[in-house]
């Protein structure tokens, strides 16, 4: 029997959260702000995983916790298991991801919001591919497939690839790939990007907004940066949970919203607890009269991925003796040589606007009934995540330490 399509998006977007919360207890470890988007990141995984065969397709499709048998495999978490997808293959798995991922990301433009998560894959020109991988891109992801000079031109398509990101991206993600990272043993560049920019359901008033105290290292200790703060006193959902605060901020369109996660102290023992459940914390929160204080932020990161995702437990794909990229062409043995990502969000008064890229790299061999008032006062280190509050889709996800530096 069939799962229904909303159960379907619903499954696809509980594996992006896993995998999502995976990643971000591994960024996180090194302290200081961080931003990156796990549907960025998965959707440039999945599109690889369409290629992968064998042992190489089981190890992505773990990672990414599309599997519930697999993830038992690679001994993740009893929860994480369970919010895998159907047992299907690893390839299925991807496809039928990305299909709900991008039937999920097409309904999220609204009056107030601007949304685009193109997919674009560069192929060296010449090279056979396999009918049916460029077929269940363009299908489930409606991928768009350009040709690529790397032998003679590796330079120069590169320029182009970081040129369109650029366009897509609004500006915000530049020189994706640095120099080197594309060259004459290249052959193909699977790349995600995502632009949003969002204004708030409830704006914060401009003139409300004063220079006070954040504490980077935890509520009232240490030496406090000023940082110009927001107040909005509103109606907003609301949650007190064990040792932390959540508030969600509801963008103008209906589907989106960003949640910020206040612990009662340090950050650092907060991710293990709350990390994968982040995107189900919008469900919980009951509608309270707050009375909000919120830094104003602008961050970017950048990360090579490489190493994380081995820690994940993807090594065949990096390895240009067993990879197995045969779903993708027989012409030349491929395999992943590099996975980059950047990220970007700038949070004020007026609402949120963020973007996120990633390149995956081929070479050769993401009635109430009122309740009491609370205050919500946002002066030491918060994690937060905006998500598509219908399926729970992690857009982006992070955490401020210090929101004076950038």
């Amino acid at each position: 029997m069939t799962d229904p399509p909303a159960d379907r998006a619903q499954a696809a977007s509980a594996a992006d959260g896993a995998f999502g919360a995976a990643l971000y207890r591994l960024l996180a470890t090194s302290g200081g702000n961080l931003v990156f988007s796990p549907a960025c990141i998965a959707a440039a995984l999945r599109m690889a995983l369409c290629g992968a065969r064998g042992q190489t397709a089981t190890e992505i499709a773990a990672a990414l916790r599309l599997q519930g048998h697999e993830a038992d495999a690679a001994g993740l978490p009893e929860h994480e298991a369970d919010a895998a997808g159907p047992r299907l293959s690893g390839p299925q798995a991807a496809a039928d991801g990305l299909r709900q991922l991008s039937a999920g990301l097409a309904d999220l433009p609204q009056d107030g919001v601007v949304f685009r998560a193109p997919n674009t894959m560069w192929v060296q020109a010449g090279m056979p591919l396999q009918p049916e991988f460029t077929a269940v891109l363009r299908e489930a992801a409606a991928v768009s497939v350009r040709d690529a000079d790397f032998r003679r031109a590796a330079e120069a398509a590169r320029l182009e690839i970081n040129d369109l990101i650029e366009k897509q991206t609004e500006g915000k993600i530049t020189d994706l790939l640095a120099p080197g990272v594309v060259d004459g043993d290249t052959r193909l560049v699977l790349v995600n990007a995502i632009y949003l920019k969002a204004a708030w359901a409830h704006p914060f008033p401009e003139q409300a907004t004063s220079d006070a105290p954040f504490y980077p290292e935890g509520p009232g200790t240490g030496t406090p940066v000023t940082t110009a703060m927001m107040r909005l006193d509103k109606d907003l959902r609301y949650l007190r949970g064990d040792g932390y605060q959540a508030v969600v901020l509801p963008y103008a369109g209906p589907r989106l919203a960003m949640t910020i996660v206040l612990p009662d102290g340090p950050l650092d023992p907060l991710p293990a607890e709350l990390a994968s459940g982040l995107s189900g914390l919008p469900g919980r929160a009951s509608r309270h009269r707050v009375s909000l204080t919120l830094p104003r932020f602008r961050q970017e990161a950048e990360f090579d991925l490489v190493s994380v995702l081995q820690q994940l437990g993807i090594s065949q794909a990096f390895d240009a003796e067993t990879a197995d990229f045969t779903g993708i062409t027989t012409a030349e043995r491929l395999s992943i040589s590099e996975v980059v990502h950047k990220a970007f969000i700038n949070v004020d008064e007026q609402g949120t606007e963020a973007a996120a890229a990633t390149a995956i790299t081929m070479s050769r061999s993401v009635a109430h009934i009122p309740a009491p008032p609370v205050t919500m006062i946002v002066d030491h280190p918060f994690l937060f995540t905006i998500t598509d509050t219908t399926t729970g889709l992690p857009l982006f996800l992070g955490q401020v330490t210090d929101p004076s530096s950038r």
